[in-house]
């Protein structure tokens, strides 16, 4: 070795001396010299060294994979890069190093090799393909494999590249996969040497290439039929080869060992090809024009054959043979798709019994493994049972999602059968002569299996005659029963089953309230799983219950044990339970809050500081989201009792001050509903609420533009209710300037996100009326500006509405400083244009919303009701058309409230769906024996399409709007966004513009006989009196309204006093 790669070796070594003062230095060297010339190809020499020390080399592989994952190709400008003449030595040397290295050391190059051929191939990187293909021409087992290791980088680059971006790909496939096909058949015929693992890993490697080369399609090349015919049948051979036994049944070799052996690997991956082809060619009709041949190619010749040897692996299962779960699941995915075409469910129905009762059902059964997880180690149990990811491999999820698939796709001829021999198990089960046998003897892995099954097809049977009148009888007499069974796994699914149907209509409601019973008790049970399933179903117990008189008693010992089996278990859905029984019983909460939300802000900080140490942590990730949900349940069950808040600031303040900064990116929006809830319904702002303002403010500036419009919820809490304090404080009134300005007067930023700036313009000048002059300049400034360069239709809108507010602050001012910039007439003609824009059908194009209509409105009274001497010649001059724009919006405002009200007194609560309708209505109908999936469209008429597609439309903020900012269609009934936004209030909101509307025809009339004229020269005068008429309407009902909250204000008053503490 030269001295420049023994000074790094003893240095790696001194990385490792146990005298702290030798390892810092030693550490010292490698991080300032990490990006120094000669510095990086001195530590690859290390790493390939063979007479180097192996730990010297893994670690010099190391540092090496982590310089060149940092510095190959960094993003910023400003980061540390590698010397040119480095990296072309790295890549001249890195494929000779690949392939002399030890396993250790390979991995390690291999993460490098992926970085160098992302960043490098093909432009700087032209020797590389040139060099694998020459590589693929030996006979040298290691520098071929090393060779298609490389290949298979290559295509992993451009897995998920569109059509285009692919195209790169194209000279890697024709060059190289023909060479990877002969090896592949010569591999596979080698029958004599299948215990070279060497060969076998070879194997894998190939056929996890292929599967990266046809990620998103199949290459045309590879699509041609002799190409793609060879390809595949060397997948079915693999599928269907036997596995040395080494890999099959050795004796003394872990499960977890075996299935680690590369013909099971290449089995999976041969399976996994199979699945995608089936599943994305295998129904003609669903696939697109360019591939109709070639999925009829498929669906006859490949789909049935792939059956037929996916069958064959199973039957292994059947005969307790050793098949890893990976593949198992796989294997089922295949018979899952298999049963929506028609083809391959005809070759699988002699076939169904055994797979049906051999195969899937042993698999949903507890087994002996389960057991023994079960005692050993409870809470990996529990882990696995609620884990997405884990499902995802499962064998059993995937033996569940083919049972539910077949009795809904093909329910005619299977439904009867699985219900008949999972009633049968029932029977069995109760029988008297069973329940004597010993706990240990009798078929309890069966009970648990069938109630497993049954809770899995709950969809199924209680939409089906015949089954759902049935489920309540059955879970009376079975799954009652089984919740006093020996066996924790029992009890635990009878828990679950129980909470899956809590929802049927039950017609004894003393079944119910038994059921209930047994999951409320089910939370002291002596095993852990059984507790987590019953709190989970508690939840559907809670949600279902017309009456929950039986847990109020019981509370606070069910929320100890909620928090005690919260600090043993993190489950998102455990949080889910508790978060609905609160919102269930809402103000009856009240002496638990503070409790509660202590207790959900430790569970917080608990979860974070676990998920700090495991990034891979999904579940605790998601439990902890889950505790700041329930807590801003608690705030929304408390809100009417203002007095509790305070007490709930303390324990929730530190979470807001620290999830407002960037390390609560995860759970921002979250902690903002929390904050919004804390600054909104407590009886003031709080000195500490006010110190999370510049937190947020900073938040927006740096990394959290994206969320402005829900922090905008809670700053609109600090202006209208903190008024004084927001006036008074040194930056917040600049804050918002600053905050509009960053992003309305910046040409880069999306229209989209300039929503939220010109609505904190608005509740500034709302809140503030005369209070804030100095602003008003720059607010229009910044609003005109923008306006005059979007092309959203909706920002147009709230952007004039900033105007019509402004001249509703005081339009003397506006009137003035639009003058000063020579924009009052533009301006004006920009408003009236917007004004009259219409559909064909008549609809307004602009201020579609109800306060959009009534801001402009309080805009032009504002402007009608100045004095003529404050007016410039051109609004003297525009009186009429003024007046006849105010009294169409008036007039179009007071149809758009009757037609809301009416709306509201008819809703019965669906949501606007079809009549007739159910949220549960089937769009999975079965298919007939000769029907495939896609073959019939759902039964809409185009009527109920229409209200879908309007439906569609309305909740779409951008809704009826193409790029442009334009309407799609002239006629669209999409009013995109005209919901009003709920639990906005605003002192605009006291402020009548049909009594305003009279009481300036009034004045006007005593005042200014000439503008009067003008004025109704303009207008329609029979609208215009029965608007005058609805005025007088309005007055009354004000009143009425004011005397019904004040009752109810007094109500209110009268029940904090009685239950305050």
């Amino acid at each position: 070795m030269s001295s420049s790669v023994d000074q790094i070796v003893a240095v790696l070594r001194a990385t490792l001396s146990a005298d702290l003062g030798m390892r810092k230095q030693a550490e010292d060297y490698l991080t300032q010299h990490a990006y120094g010339k000669g510095h990086v190809v001195g530590l690859m020499q290390v790493a390939v060294a063979p007479q180097a020390e192996l730990p010297m080399r893994q670690a010099a592989a190391i540092h090496f994979k982590n310089i060149v994952g940092k510095a190959w190709d960094p993003r910023k400008e400003e980061s540390a890069r590698l010397h040119e003449e480095d990296k072309e030595t790295c890549k001249q040397n890195v494929l000779e190093a690949l392939i002399q290295s030890p396993e250790v050391v390979r991995s390690q190059l291999t993460e490098c090799v992926k970085v160098m051929v992302a960043a490098d191939y093909p432009e700087k990187w032209p020797a590389l393909l040139p060099t694998l293909c020459s590589y693929l021409q030996t006979d040298d087992v290691p520098r071929v494999t090393g060779a298609v290791h490389v290949i298979m980088l290559l295509c992993r680059k451009y897995e998920y590249k569109d059509k285009e971006e692919r195209k790169t790909l194209a000279p890697v496939i024709d060059q190289t996969f023909p060479r990877l096909l002969a090896m592949l058949q010569s591999l596979i015929g080698m029958t004599d040497r299948r215990t070279d693992v060497a060969l076998a890993g070879l194997v894998k490697l190939i056929v996890k290439t292929y599967w990266s080369a046809t990620y998103l399609d199949v290459p045309p090349v590879l699509m041609r039929g002799e190409s793609f015919g060879a390809w595949i049948t060397c997948m079915h051979q693999i599928i269907t080869m036997d596995i040395p036994a080494e890999g099959a049944n050795a004796e003394g070799v872990e499960k977890s060992e075996r299935k680690n052996y590369p013909w099971w690997k290449a089995k999976k991956w041969s399976l996994h090809i199979a699945n995608r082809m089936f599943s994305r060619y295998g129904n003609p009709k669903m696939c697109k024009p360019e591939y109709k041949d070639f999925a009829t190619a498929f669906k006859s010749e490949c789909a049935g054959a792939f059956l037929e040897t996916t069958l064959g692996l199973l039957s292994a299962v059947s005969k307790n043979a050793f098949v890893p779960d990976r593949v198992v699941n796989l294997a089922l995915q295949y018979l899952t798709t298999a049963v929506s075409s028609a083809l391959t469910y005809k070759q699988l129905k002699p076939h169904m019994q055994s797979v049906l009762f051999s195969i899937v059902f042993p698999l949903v059964c507890h087994s002996a493994e389960d057991q023994e997880l079960w005692e050993n180690d409870p809470h990996e149990f529990i882990r696995k049972g609620y884990d997405i990811i884990e499902d995802m491999y499962s064998p059993r999820t995937a033996a569940v999602n083919f049972l539910i698939e077949l009795c809904s796709k093909r329910a005619k001829e299977n439904l009867p059968v699985v219900m008949g021999f999972l009633v049968q198990i029932l029977n069995k089960c109760q029988d008297s002569a069973v329940r004597l046998l010993p706990p240990h003897e009798q078929p309890h892995a069966e009970l648990g299996g069938a109630l497993h099954c049954i809770g899995s097809l709950q969809e199924k049977l209680k939409s089906t005659p015949g089954y759902k009148e049935q489920l309540e009888p059955m879970l009376v007499q079975h799954v009652l029963p089984a919740f006093a069974s020996p066996h924790g796994h029992v009890r635990a699914k009878a828990a679950w089953c129980a909470g899956v149907f809590a929802e049927i209509d039950f017609t004894d409601k003393n079944a119910f309230q038994s059921l209930f019973g047994q999951v409320v008790s089910a939370l002291k049970d002596t095993e852990l799983p059984v507790k987590v399933d019953a709190v989970v179903s508690l939840a559907s117990f809670v949600e279902a219950a017309e009456d929950i008189s039986q847990l109020r008693p019981i509370l606070p010992q069910l929320l100890d044990e909620f928090f005690k089996l919260m600090n043993e278990v993190e489950s998102e859905d455990m949080v889910f339970t508790l978060e609905t029984i609160v919102e269930k019983l809402g103000e009856e909460i009240a002496p638990y809050a503070m409790g509660l939300t202590a207790n959900l802000a430790a569970a917080f900080w608990k979860l974070n500081a676990e998920d700090d140490k495991d990034d891979d942590d999904m579940g605790g990730a998601l439990a902890s989201v889950g505790c700041l949900r329930a807590i801003a349940t608690i705030l929304e069950s408390v809100s009417s009792l203002p007095h509790l808040y305070p007490q709930l600031e303390q324990p929730l303040l530190p979470i807001m001050r620290k999830m407002l900064t960037q390390e609560g990116y995860d759970v921002y929006e979250e902690v903002l509903e929390i904050c919004s809830y804390m600054t909104y319904f407590a009886p003031a702002v709080t000195p500490a609420m006010w110190e999370l303002w510049p937190v947020m403010v900073h938040a927006l500036e740096t990394w959290a533009v994206q969320y402005f419009e829900n922090v905008l919820v809670p700053m609109d809490n600090y202006i209208s209710r903190g008024t004084e304090t927001f006036l008074a404080h040194p930056t917040c009134k600049n804050d918002v300037l600053k905050l509009a300005g960053m992003v309305l007067m910046n040409a880069e930023m999306p229209d989209p996100e300039c929503l939220p700036a010109a609505k904190l313009l608005e509740c500034v000048l709302a809140n503030c009326r005369g209070r804030v002059d100095e602003l008003v300049p720059t607010m229009l400034a910044m609003s005109l500006e923008r306006l005059g360069k979007t092309e959203l239709s909706y920002l147009q809108d709230l952007l004039m509405q900033v105007v019509a507010n402004c001249l509703y602050y005081d339009a003397a001012l506006a009137l003035d400083i639009l003058n000063k910039n020579g924009r009052t007439a533009s301006t004006l003609a920009k408003w009236f244009e917007m004004l009259g824009a219409r559909t064909k059908s008549g609809k307004r194009r602009h201020h579609r919303r109800e306060h959009d209509k009534k801001i402009c409105a309080l805009g032009l009274l504002a402007l009608l009701s100045a004095p003529a001497a404050a007016l410039p010649p051109e609004c003297q001059a525009a009186y009429g058309q003024m007046a006849s724009a105010l009294v169409s919006l008036l007039s179009d405002l007071k149809t758009q409230i009757a037609e809301r009200k009416e709306m509201e007194a008819n809703d019965d609560g669906r949501g606007g769906w079809p009549a007739g309708w159910s949220d549960d209505d089937e769009f999975d109908e079965e298919l007939g024996e000769d029907q495939d999936e896609g073959d019939e469209p759902v039964g809409l008429d185009e009527a109920a399409l229409a209200k879908l597609a309007a439906k569609a439309r309305a909740v779409n903020p951008f809704g009826g709007h193409n790029r442009y900012g334009n309407h799609d269609s002239d006629d669209s009934d999409d009013d995109g966004m005209l919901t009003d936004d709920e639990n906005v209030t605003s002192p605009l909101d006291a402020v009548d513009p049909f009594v305003s509307f009279a009481e300036m025809m009034s004045l006007t009339a005593s005042a200014d006989a000439a503008k009067f004229a003008a004025l109704n020269a303009g207008m329609d005068q029979q609208t215009a009196q029965a608007l005058m008429m609805h005025a007088d309407v309005r007055r009354k009902e004000i009143v009425e309204e004011k005397q019904e909250e004040e009752r109810k204000k007094a109500e209110r008053a009268a029940k904090l006093g009685a239950g305050a503490v």
